[in-house]
């Protein structure tokens, strides 16, 4: 857990929240979202990844509902922040010499960076962008079964 005690979800952490999965029930189980006394945050470039795959996947007037009551339990983190500008070049660089997958998905590494400024832990099922940057110096990040949402390793 971050010493802020407080969590940034994943892109696809939110869309088990959306769907109400069994997932987002363990997830929940494990990390008390919608119990605890601080709201959870996202980045702002998970907005956009939601919106658009609300528009491909052409979602009806409840879902949207859903998506609008869930950003209300929400604190979004603003990308103009010029810490999170920077810590996204830092990761940036670090993801291109070490040949990081996370290089390759710019979304993630602006949520890396908006994880590592606020202080939080980032909460993924992204094992391959995220797990080779917790290594206590770079990211604090929890990476979570996506058929389960049990906590890996």
């Amino acid at each position: 857990m971050a010493s802020g005690g407080y969590y940034l979800l994943d892109t696809n952490i939110l869309l088990h929240w959306l769907r109400g999965s069994k997932v987002c029930e363990t997830i929940d189980g494990q990390f008390h979202l919608t119990e605890s006394g601080f709201r959870p945050l996202i980045c702002e470039v998970t907005l956009g990844e939601i919106e658009a795959f609300a528009m491909s996947s052409k979602w009806g007037e409840p879902r949207k509902a859903k998506l609008a009551e869930i950003r209300t339990k929400l604190v979004v983190v603003d990308l103009t922040d010029d810490r999170i500008i920077r810590a996204y070049a830092e990761l940036s660089t670090l993801a291109k010499e070490q040949s990081l997958a996370i290089f390759h998905d710019k979304n993630d590494l602006w949520i890396a960076a908006a994880t590592r400024v606020s202080g939080a832990t980032v909460l993924t099922t992204d094992a391959k962008a995220f797990k080779p940057l917790r290594d206590g110096k770079h990211l604090d990040a929890v990476v979570l079964d996506p058929h389960t949402g049990w906590q890996l390793p």
